[in-house]
């Protein structure tokens, strides 16, 4: 008799399962890759491990994934990349921690913006002079009550 797979089974058995720290990648051969936290996968890791697989790998998969609810996604993949800004930021920069290459994937505009450096801005002597003078001409001449 054949064993009844689980639910997390049938979704991440033709694929890879990549954990690094505190995110975990499953690269799914043919449906691309996605990266979440590995506190997010392992709430759906235990979710779907209480569930039968039924015949349909895309369906097992699907059920799966919508149970993450921040993941970062490459192009072209099963799924798209979801969350609101900040954990998805969070996530963002755990990855470029971990050494991905931000680029191979999709993310909002926001979190890209989120994920430059920030460099110290230098002015120039003339532009602290400048901004003195206006800061002085903007002072009232009589002395405040």
């Amino acid at each position: 008799m054949a064993r009844t797979l689980s639910l997390f089974e049938a979704a991440t058995g033709k694929g890879r399962l990549i954990r690094q720290g505190e995110i975990v990648q499953l690269v799914m051969d043919g449906a691309g890759a996605f990266v979440c936290s590995a506190q997010d996968f392992m709430t759906a890791q235990k979710w779907a491990q209480a569930k039968t697989a039924s015949t349909n790998l895309i369906t097992d998969r699907g059920r799966f994934i919508e149970k993450i609810e921040v993941l970062i996604a490459r192009p072209n993949s099963f799924v798209a990349t979801r969350g609101s800004q900040e954990p998805l930021t969070r996530l963002a920069k755990a990855m470029k921690m971990s050494g991905y290459d931000m680029g191979e994937w999709m993310l909002p505009p926001e979190v890209k913006e989120a994920l430059k450096p920030k460099l110290p801005v230098f002015k120039s002597q003339e532009e602290k002079d400048a901004e003195k003078a206006a800061a002085a001409a903007a002072k009232p001449d009589t002395p405040q009550a």
